[in-house]
């Protein structure tokens, strides 16, 4: 294997057979106490550690393209 060169898809995406497709966006609006914008490492520990510490929430994560 080869290291990916400046241009590239990242290491992890090519070991996976390259980007993942997006999803599709939301079919409407969704009601959450808690939206997160960004799906990377902060917004999904911010996520996890809000439902450890609020079992009861409602959290949405969302990114734009894909996570």
């Amino acid at each position: 294997m080869r290291a990916p060169k400046n241009g590239d898809v990242s290491f992890w995406f090519a070991d996976m057979g390259g980007v993942p497709p997006c999803r599709a966006p939301l079919p409407g609006d969704i009601d959450v106490d808690v939206c997160i914008v960004g799906a990377g490492f902060t917004g999904l520990w911010t996520a996890y550690y809000l439902k450890q510490a609020q079992p009861g929430l409602s959290i949405a994560v969302v990114e734009k393209d894909f996570a």
